[in-house]
């Protein structure tokens, strides 16, 4: 192999190192406080299970109110390597955690159009009707965590709604691309935000407002898209007593804020109640009762169609 480096159970690069942490599932005999700490991080899982995996940082604040957990930089990097231990001697489900994962290109193909058509017919038992049908506006959630799209865009689906990540917003290609989108629509777009309580996650959504503002009248002629934040609010703070924590020193956008939350702060429960009365304020839903009553209906007759195709036993 020219110019590549092969392993044989030896680093790639070919580098020696005289520490490694642990690879792959390893056993694991931690410490009585680090035992407690664990049954307290499955609690947490247990108790938000119905709402699929959670962020690292969801499971800290939760275990900040449960449990009286160190709200500390340190507390939190501490509860990172426990993670990591606890799922590799198999402790916590690798599942249960949701990670920033890795990207993935698959080259795609199918062992015949059998397997195609299969797959068409699986994929036409979750069809439904254009949700957004009727709408007098067009509804998005942008979310400035990447790792809670997953649990709010599961909930904005079934309102016809998509969800973005807007963390990656100082791009000026993502805030171009948000902008496109939106100008080439008849209809005027309403967006709901979430994000931090905090300099950085304000300016986030004010940045990526402006910059959609004055790109979109030169994309389209599309109505001027509104702006709502739906979470996190002074509001919500008070109302759910959500932890806060001093202004970094490093963050001096706009004036001094005397105390921080983070959106993670919210429990999923809370997340996703404040998300649907935000949808449901946002949508018009007897237009949504009406797209839903069609999907069932359009739902049968392409199956029907599907089943009259090849590779259906």
């Amino acid at each position: 192999m020219t110019g590549a480096a092969e392993s044989r159970g030896l680093p790639v690069s070919g580098r020696a190192y005289t520490r490694t942490r642990v690879r792959g599932f390893a056993p694991w005999r931690p410490r009585p406080r680090t035992v407690e700490l664990v049954r307290q991080i499955q609690s947490v899982l247990e108790e938000y299970r119905e709402y699929g995996n959670l962020t690292a940082r969801q499971i800290f604040y939760r275990m900040v109110g449960a449990f009286g957990y160190e709200k500390t930089e340190a507390g939190y990097d501490r509860l990172i390597e426990t993670l990591n231990r606890a799922r590799r001697a198999r402790m916590i489900p690798m599942g249960a955690v949701r990670d920033e994962g890795p990207s993935s290109w698959p080259a795609g193909g199918y062992a015949g159009p059998e397997e195609f058509f299969d797959g068409l017919r699986l994929q036409a038992r979750g069809y439904q009707h254009d949700l957004t049908d009727g709408q007098p506006v067009v509804v998005e959630v942008w979310v400035e965590s990447q790792g809670a799209v997953a649990m709010v865009g599961a909930v904005a689906a079934g309102y016809g709604v998509s969800t973005y990540s807007s963390g990656g917003f100082e791009s000026v290609t993502a805030k171009h691309d948000a902008a496109l989108r939106i100008a080439g629509r008849a209809r005027q777009t309403h967006v709901l935000s979430i994000g931090d309580h905090d300099p950085s996650g304000l300016s986030i959504l004010d940045a990526a407002a402006a910059d959609v503002l004055a790109f979109a009248p030169e994309l389209g002629s599309c109505p001027a898209p509104r702006f709502t934040r739906l979470a996190v609010t002074p509001e919500q703070i008070r109302r759910y007593r959500l932890p806060s924590a001093p202004q970094k020193s490093t963050d001096r956008r706009g004036a001094h804020m005397p105390a921080t939350v983070q959106a993670e702060a919210l429990s999923p429960a809370q997340l996703v109640a404040e998300v649907r009365a935000g949808l449901e304020a946002a949508v018009d839903l007897e237009a949504l009762a009406a797209a839903r009553e069609r999907s069932a209906a359009e739902r049968a007759a392409v199956l029907r169609h599907l089943n009259r195709l090849p590779g259906q036993a």
